[in-house]
């Protein structure tokens, strides 16, 4: 049986210059309110989240930040939770990423070092949030027992997670969700050369699931 080497962690890629040795890793995603003043929800959201500890750029299509894990994560949560009002249907798509081989050393922050700059001004508070994502570690043959432990993670969270099709969907508390999206990606820069971690948020959803 092959293994799930995913090709891109070969040593034998004729690119040169593959990957980077720096600890950087990044978020790419793109925030939806679904109203009609969607403009102002999401520049005013821009605008009370501090991303000094991390490089980050829009354009028409999505965000990224990159650095150092905790402080990227810090922002992609302090945007989220910046954004959400109560009566308004928001999602949020993305992708956690490190190790890529085609990556490269530039368009980074590293030198970042204490407390996330939004912890204190997001930690208290509070709304639900759905959840779906998919885990992609790479490079690794046993990527089943990788996934199957961010599956025993979410349960140990009381994320209630369940398997749906290409996808898990968990759900909770938007802190404790960040939380356990940051602890999967922590795990997932010790155990393998290079993962994706896929995500889906939702806040609000009209949807009747009854």
């Amino acid at each position: 049986m092959e293994t799930a080497n995913c090709g891109c962690c070969r040593d034998d890629l004729p690119w040169e210059g593959r990957g980077t040795k720096l600890d950087i890793s990044g978020c790419r995603f793109s925030l939806y309110p679904m109203t009609d003043n969607f403009v102002s929800v999401i520049l005013g959201a821009l605008e009370k989240t501090d991303t000094s500890a991390v490089w980050s750029q829009s354009d028409a299509l999505s965000t990224v930040y990159r650095g150092k894990l905790p402080y990227v994560a810090d922002a992609v949560r302090a945007l989220f939770i910046n954004a959400w009002q109560p009566d308004v249907h928001m999602a949020l798509e993305g992708q956690f990423s490190k190790g890529c081989p085609g990556d490269t050393d530039g368009d980074s922050l590293l030198d970042r070092e204490g407390p996330a700059p939004n912890q204190a001004e997001i930690q208290d508070r509070h709304f639900p949030v759905l959840c779906k994502l998919a885990l992609y570690p790479m490079g690794t043959g046993d990527y089943i027992d990788e996934i199957a432990k961010v599956w025993r993670m979410a349960e140990a969270a009381g994320l209630n997670p369940k398997t749906i099709h290409y996808a898990t969907r968990i759900e909770g508390d938007v802190q404790k969700v960040f939380d356990y999206l940051e602890e999967v990606c922590s795990l997932m820069e010790k155990s393998v050369p290079h993962y994706i971690l896929h995500f889906t948020l939702s806040v609000n959803s009209p949807t009747n699931e009854g």
